[in-house]
């Protein structure tokens, strides 16, 4: 889903997509600095690999998310937000819920089996 940056107002607009059974909701608008401010929710179940014993299991997804997105280069400097900068004058949502699924994915996961094991390092 693609919305142009110009289309934007100063009112929160609602949005809702789904890829591969992820659900991807919440609202946009632009802020007084000319951002658009992206406030939503991922949800459902991804499958991730532990990463102690290379098991892939599932995990359950219920991840707020807050993002300011910028028409082309931020110059600014905002540490409390992630600032996404978009370059063909459009926002796709669907980049930012797959850069946020390859996020997750990245993360630290432990399957239930290897958290049961204590002292996983001295038995190695």
């Amino acid at each position: 889903m693609k919305i142009e940056f110009k289309k934007i107002g100063f009112e929160p607009k609602k949005f809702q997509l789904s890829k591969n059974g992820i659900e991807f909701q919440g609202e946009f608008k632009k802020d007084k600095d000319g951002l658009v401010d992206i406030l939503g929710n991922i949800k459902n179940e991804l499958n991730v690999t532990c990463d102690r014993c290379s098991k892939e299991f599932m995990i359950k997804l219920d991840e707020n998310i807050h993002l300011k997105a910028s028409d082309g280069l931020y110059k600014g400097h905002l540490e409390e937000y992630d600032v996404l900068e978009f370059y063909d004058g459009m926002i796709d949502f669907d980049e930012i819920l797959e850069s946020e699924i390859a996020s997750i994915k990245l993360d630290y996961h432990i399957c239930n089996e290897c958290e049961k094991i204590e002292d996983f390092e001295k038995e190695f």
